[in-house]
């Protein structure tokens, strides 16, 4: 059986900040971003070149 990676989830600092990271200089595309407000908090997904796998972008939550 064949095994492979499929979402990455990464916690970022800031949003914005990620989002240009990934798309300016490691030329992902940005799949969604699209805000939660349940959790005051945005689901941002981005994807590789020529890769059909998504990395995930959450901001680090500070409730304990």
């Amino acid at each position: 059986m064949m095994q492979s990676i499929v979402h990455v989830a990464l916690v970022v600092r800031d949003y914005d900040e990620a989002i240009e990271f990934y798309t300016k200089k490691l030329n992902f595309t940005l799949v969604e971003d699209t805000y939660q407000p349940e959790q005051d908090k945005r689901w941002v997904v981005n994807r590789p070149p020529r890769i059909r796998r998504y990395e995930l972008a959450a901001r680090e939550s500070l409730d304990v």
